[in-house]
Order: C-alpha cells, then structure tokens, then sequence
C-alpha cells in the first residue's frame, strides 16, 4: 500500500486581488490532492459559485482559475494537519510575518479570513465580535470573516454560510 503525501499547497497570488482568501491550513484531504478545499464534504467550492462570487462552480482541481476571476488562495499556517486543534500555538506567530509581508506587497482590496480560527490566529484572541465585516485591517486592507467551510464545522448550518458568502459579495460590491 503507497504512502499518501501530504504537502503544503501553493498560494495562488497576484498583485491587487479584489479579494484574498486566507484559510487556518490545509487539512490532510487537501493536502493529499494538493488543492484548497478538496474534501468532498467542504461546500467552499458550491457556496462561492452559489454566492455569484465564481461565473462557474469550480472544482479542487480547479483552484488556480481563482486568480481568473481576481482571487487569491493561501493558508495562515501553510502545515497540512487532521484538523486545527492539531496545530501549535506557536505556528500562528511565525505565520503572521509570512501573511502580513503577502497583503503589504501585493496589495489586495479585501483580504478574507475563511473562519474565525484563521482570523483570530493572525489577529489575536478578543477582537472577534461577529462573521462579516470586521473592525480591523490587515496593512490597509478591509477583513471579513466567514463561518469555516470545513466539515469539522457542522456547528453552522449550511443556509448561514450561504448568508455570510452572499454577504461577502455584497460587502465586495460596496468596497467598490
């Protein structure tokens, strides 16, 4: 029986994104396809194109049509893991240079945090109050906040991260 692989997976950048989608880390399903959100359960794909933020319902495989339609992907810890409670306090730090330095130098409209997990790893405890718009921004850039779309989420509903995706659209329309 093979050894499955499992490694980091490459940000997908470009200067002035209208939008930066930055996930807590890969989990083990993505890293072992070597795409964002490729565990069948994760609905990130469906809920982008449901949202209209997507002209097309792309698949895993697909995730580097992202920067086609303005996009960025990456991670705020780049380690794949079974599930963030895996992961060391101390990896949030190191990681915060690496994303910070991202957003100064390529400069995107509005940067994205795909949980309250991977904001709050770059932000800090307390400054968390609710999903959308956030209070804060990372080097000039205005932050939303999305429920996970990781399965390990099943918390929140389907319908509220439908909300809070369509909810992103609009918050982008008005950005500009």
């Amino acid at each position: 029986m093979g050894t499955i692989v499992h490694r980091q997976l490459p940000d997908y950048l470009a200067p002035r994104l209208k939008l930066l989608f930055v996930g807590i880390n890969p989990g083990l399903i993505s890293a072992a396809a070597g795409h964002y959100y490729a565990n069948p359960r994760n609905p990130f794909w469906r809920l982008l194109h449901e949202a209209g933020l997507t002209p097309v319902l792309l698949r895993p495989d697909e995730d580097a049509r992202m920067l086609s339609f303005g996009y960025g992907l990456t991670d705020i810890v780049k380690r794949p893991s079974r599930g963030a409670g895996e992961l060391k306090s101390g990896e949030f730090p190191a990681s915060r240079q690496r994303l910070l330095r991202i957003v100064k130098r390529l400069k995107p409209k509005a940067v994205c945090f795909n949980s309250k997990t991977a904001f709050e790893g770059y932000f800090g405890k307390g400054i968390f109050r609710n999903f959308g718009p956030q209070l804060v921004t990372l080097a000039n850039a205005p932050v939303f906040v999305l429920p996970s779309t990781s399965p390990a989420n099943a918390a929140v509903s389907l319908a509220v991260k439908q909300r809070y995706f369509r909810d992103l659209k609009a918050w982008l329309e008005a950005l500009g």
